[in-house]
C-alpha cells in the first residue's frame, strides 16, 4: 500500500467560478487581476457536449471569470483531449437583462448570441474567442465591454507514453501476493513477497541501475507482508501472521496490541481529534472481520468498527491520502484501488473521518473486472493516479486526474512500445520518477526461478497550449 501525503482537494462538477468584489463609483485603469463590479457583465460561462466520449470529462471543466476593464475568462486545468471535432455547447449568462452579446471566433466570424446556450464546432471555438457585450447605462448611452476567452488545451493526447524495456541486474522476482515501493529522490526500497512466500526487500539508487537484495530484520521467516505504509516519518507493516510492525528502512519491530485483535491490512494514517492513528482492517476479539482504529502513541486499539462491506478492497495495493479541512472540520482519509474479496478490481473511492465508518465518495472504473494483480502510481506534479491491472488477457491502464473520484480507460497511445499480452497473469508494480516525467513498471514472476522485467515509460503528451 502506498500513501500520498500532499494532495490539494479537487472540486468536481464545477461549471463556472465567478470572482468579483464590491462596486466602485468611478472607472479607473486597473491591473488584470483586480476586480470591478462596474464591468461585471458576464456572470456565468460553461461548456458542455452530448458527445459520448467527451460528455462526462467536459462537465468537470471549471472556468474563472475576471471582471476587469478588458475581461478575461479562462480554464486553469486543461480541457479533456479529443482528436476529432465535435459539437460543443457554450453557455453564457449576462448580468444585464437585454444585453446584446456577440461571439467572435479566431477566424473573425461574429455570431450574435441568442438565449443562454448555442452550439459550435469544437475546432472553431477552442482556438480562443472574444465576447462583446453591449448594454445601455443609466443615462441611456450605449456601453460596450469586451471579454477575452482563452482555452487551455493539450498539444497532443495526454495519454501518450513511450515505453522501452530496461536492462537492469538484480530486479526482485516478486509475486502477486504483495509489493510496494517507497522512494526518496531517485532511490528507494521495494517491499514484496517472493513466489516462494517469503517476505523480502530490494533497494536501488536509481531504478535503471542495479538493484540489491536487502536483509530484512525483525520479520520472522514464514510471515508474508500484507501491507507496508509510511506515516509520520515511520514505516508500518502487517503480515500474514496478523501482526503489526513499526520500522525504518529494512528494520522492523513488533508493535504489541492491547487486546485480542488481529490486523490484516493497514488502510492509512489519520489524525482523529488531532491524535495520529492507523486505520486497520482485521479481526476483533471474537474473530470477526472489523475495522480497527489504532492509536500510535498509546499502542492500543482505540475503536472497533463493523465488518467491511463486500465491495471494500480487502487486498492488493491501494493509494491512501489524508486531507484536512474542506466540508469536514477535521481530517479525512481517502482510499483508492485494491481488490475486493471476490478478486475484482475495486471501482470505488472510499473515505472515513474516524477510521471505522467508511463511505463510498466516488470511483467507477470498469466494474466487475476480474484481475490477477494491480498497482497504482501517483504523480504529484500531474495530480494523476495511473492504475495498471493485469488480467488473463493482458495489461490494462486506467487514469484518474481527480484523486480517484473518477477514472478513464487509457487510449491506445498509452501503450506504445508494450506488448499487452506479455503481462497476462503477471504481478505488477509501478512508481513514478522523482522528476515526475517517467513511470517505472515492473513485471514480477509467476513462479520461482522466473526473472522480473522493468519497463520505462516516458510521458509525451502533457504539454499544454492556450489559445
Amino acid at each position: 500500500m502506498r500513501r500520498i501525503t500532499s494532495i490539494a482537494p479537487v472540486a468536481l462538477g464545477l461549471l463556472a467560478l465567478v470572482l468579483s468584489t464590491s462596486s466602485c463609483n468611478s472607472k479607473r485603469k486597473v491591473e488584470l487581476e483586480d476586480f470591478q463590479l462596474y464591468n461585471s457583465q458576464i456572470t456565468g460561462f460553461a461548456l458542455s457536449t452530448a458527445d459520448k466520449d467527451m460528455k462526462e470529462a467536459l462537465a468537470k471543466a471549471a472556468f474563472v471569470i475576471r471582471n476587469t476593464e478588458t475581461g478575461r475568462i479562462y480554464n486553469p486545468q486543461a480541457l479533456p483531449y479529443s482528436s476529432k471535432s465535435y459539437d460543443l455547447s457554450l453557455r453564457i449568462k449576462s448580468a444585464t437583462q437585454g444585453a446584446e452579446i456577440e461571439v467572435i471566433t479566431a477566424d473573425g466570424k461574429t455570431t450574435k448570441w441568442t438565449g443562454e446556450k448555442q452550439t459550435f464546432k469544437s475546432d472553431a471555438l477552442l482556438h480562443g474567442i472574444q465576447l462583446r457585450v453591449s448594454t445601455k447605462d443609466r443615462s441611456g448611452q450605449l456601453q460596450s465591454y469586451t471579454y477575452k476567452v482563452t482555452f487551455k488545451r493539450y498539444r497532443e493526447d495526454p495519454h501518450t507514453f513511450s515505453w522501452s524495456e530496461a536492462s537492469v541486474s538484480g530486479l526482485p522476482a516478486f509475486s502477486s501476493a504483495f509489493s510496494t515501493v517507497m522512494t526518496s529522490g531517485d532511490g528507494g526500497t521495494m517491499y514484496y513477497v517472493k513466489p516462494s512466500g517469503a517476505s523480502a526487500a530490494s533497494t536501488f539508487a536509481s531504478p535503471t541501475a542495479s538493484w540489491q537484495d536487502a536483509s530484512l530484520t525483525g520479520i520472522p521467516a514464514g510471515e508474508r507482508f500484507t501491507s507496508v505504509i509510511s506515516y509520520g516519518g515511520k514505516l508500518y507493516a502487517t503480515t500474514s501472521a496478523s501482526k503489526l510492525y513499526e520500522g525504518s528502512g529494512v528494520t522492523f519491530a513488533t508493535k504489541a496490541l492491547s487486546g485480542n485483535y488481529s490486523p490484516s491490512l493497514i488502510l492509512g494514517g489519520l489524525k482523529i481529534d488531532g491524535v495520529p492513528s492507523l486505520t486497520l482492517l482485521g479481526a476483533n476479539a471474537a474473530g470477526s472481520k472489523a475495522f480497527l482504529t489504532y492509536g500510535i502513541a498509546s499502542s492500543s486499539v482505540t475503536h472497533i468498527g463493523e465488518a467491511p462491506d463486500g465491495a471494500f478492497p480487502s487486498s492488493g495495493e491501494t493509494v491512501s491520502y489524508e486531507l484536512a479541512g474542506g466540508n469536514y472540520q477535521g481530517n479525512a482519509l481517502y482510499l483508492a484501488g485494491g481488490i475486493t474479496a471476490s478478486g475484482k478490481a475495486s471501482p470505488n473511492l472510499w473515505s472515513t473521518t474516524n477510521g471505522h465508518d467508511w463511505l463510498i465518495v466516488g470511483g467507477k472504473i470498469t466494474e466487475g473486472k476480474a484481475i490477477t494483480a494491480q498497482t497504482l502510481a501517483y504523480v504529484p506534479s500531474q495530480k494523476r493516479i495511473y492504475r495498471f491491472a493485469s488480467t488473463t488477457e493482458g495489461l490494462e491502464l486506467y487514469i484518474s486526474s481527480d484523486n480517484g473520484r473518477s477514472w478513464e480507460s487509457a487510449r491506445t497511445t498509452a501503450f506504445s512500445g508494450l506488448t499487452l499480452t506479455d503481462f497476462a497473469g503477471y504481478p505488477l508494480q509501478a512508481f513514478p520518477s522523482a522528476d515526475g516525467e517517467t513511470i517505472y513498471l515492473l513485471r514480477g514472476a509467476k513462479s520461482s526461478g522466473e526473472s522480473a522485467k522493468l519497463f520505462v515509460g516516458k510521458f509525451g503528451g502533457l504539454k499544454t497550449i492556450e489559445d
